[in-house]
């Protein structure tokens, strides 16, 4: 018998740890076979493209990349070219063969440089999927880059099975998420009320199903437990003395796209507040969305003018790693919808910060807040004097990735979609 070919697309490094349960049921189920599609930012091979294709300044800040890391690779040096593959490197280690590379991501962080590599998506994605002729194409959540994939699959007749449709929330994720939803043939949200909206939207309630959140799966999966490990393998971030084994606050603060020419402010009153707290304070890059640029110089400028040897600030943790700072952290601070899912079944008390997660279904551990210093802070001050919260179950059991597999062995939509 033909296995079905499952093509999953993965996009960054926190969708790949919620669809790595997915990835894995697939290899195992004896009926289907494993595609896995990685979009990069600047590669090797990809030199020309950028020049074809992107705009000078994204162009000129590639090439430097290019130039070093092609000297280090000649002369051994691994580490920068490492950089430069995170993403790859993560799913080549977990033994997920990576049949095509699609260079997207462009420097700038605005909305500009948004538009412009969705629109280099949908250039790259038609041959990738004319050669791999995948049955099914598989697309998680409501990345902005996701969309053209998911354009190119539904004009190239590949039937798409959605990820996490039927949220709701705030920036240009809500608009996005809507959309693939349209153009998906079979669902599977996470929570009841996510699968009745879609029924809502128009979706055939035969083709949405409800397995869990993939992402539940993955935490139970792994080893929790956080050790000096840890700075061997990404440094201290800049820090002389943070200590894992004493409380300390996580912050991760993604740009709020449809606030474009605000979410500088706000990741100056977020690391305004977090200066008031007297605890040490583990930050995070945000993603790629438009907005990013402004978020990164208020962080840059904080951390230039902040001498404080409890302040750590990284780029990229693994899956793996990132769910262990945020299991251990005494809180997370900003608008990771990690904070509320993965969150909830760690008991991490949560401050969520502004529009980017309204709406969103969210357990016990969340106070939401505008993101304004002063309410910032008094919402942290009320989480650290909480404390942890109890484990939900809320989203799944941990069982999401073999029920999702099982769906798309045995379940063929029509090409054609009608309005329910």
């Amino acid at each position: 018998m033909k296995k079905r070919k499952i093509c999953v697309v993965v996009n960054d490094r926190a969708i790949y740890g919620r669809v790595k349960p997915v990835m894995e049921a697939i290899q195992k189920h004896p009926q289907l076979e494993l595609q896995v599609i990685a979009v990069t930012n600047f590669y090797f091979d990809h030199l020309f493209w950028y020049l074809f294709h992107g705009e000078p300044v994204s162009f000129l800040k590639a090439f430097s990349w290019y130039i070093k890391a092609r000297t280090t690779k000649i002369l051994g040096k691994r580490g920068e070219v490492e950089k430069l593959e995170y993403l790859p490197k993560l799913l080549m280690g977990a033994g997920f063969p990576i049949h095509a590379r699609l260079p997207l991501f462009l420097e700038g962080g605005n909305t500009r440089v948004m538009v412009k590599s969705a629109g280099l998506g949908l250039l790259g994605i038609p041959k990738l999927f004319e050669k791999l002729k995948p049955d099914v194409v598989l697309i998680y959540a409501d990345r902005f880059e996701s969309l053209p994939i998911a354009m190119a699959a539904a004009f190239l007749n590949i039937p798409i099975a959605h990820v996490e449709g039927g949220d709701v929330s705030g920036t240009i994720d809500e608009s996005v998420r809507h959309a693939i939803t349209k153009l998906a043939h079979m669902h599977f949200p996470v929570t009841e009320k996510s699968r009745q909206r879609l029924i809502r939207m128009g979706e055939n309630p035969d083709f949405v199903f409800m397995p869990g959140f993939s992402g539940i799966d993955f935490i139970k999966s792994i080893d929790l437990g956080l050790d000096n490990d840890f700075f061997r393998r990404y440094g201290r971030g800049g820090s002389d003395n943070f200590d894992l084994h004493k409380p300390f606050l996580l912050v991760l603060y993604h740009p709020v796209t449809t606030e474009y020419n605000m979410n500088y402010e706000y990741a100056r009153a977020l690391c305004a507040a977090i200066d008031k707290i007297k605890m040490p304070a583990m930050f995070v890059v945000s993603n790629l969305d438009a907005g990013s640029d402004g978020i990164s110089s208020a962080i840059r400028e904080y951390r230039v003018r902040n001498s404080r040897p409890d302040r750590a600030f990284y780029k990229n943790f693994s899956p793996e790693d990132f769910n262990r700072v945020l299991a251990h952290a005494s809180a997370a601070i900003g608008n990771s919808s990690s904070f509320l899912r993965e969150g909830a079944f760690f008991g991490t008390p949560s401050v969520l910060v502004g529009s980017r997660q309204t709406g969103r279904e969210c357990g016990a551990n969340v106070i939401e807040v505008l993101p304004e210093e002063k309410k910032i802070k008094e919402a942290i001050e009320k989480q650290l004097r909480h404390g942890r919260y109890p484990s939900s179950a809320m989203f799944g059991d941990g069982k999401a990735g073999a029920r999702i597999a099982e769906i798309l062995a045995r379940v063929n939509p029509s090409i054609q979609k009608r309005f329910y």
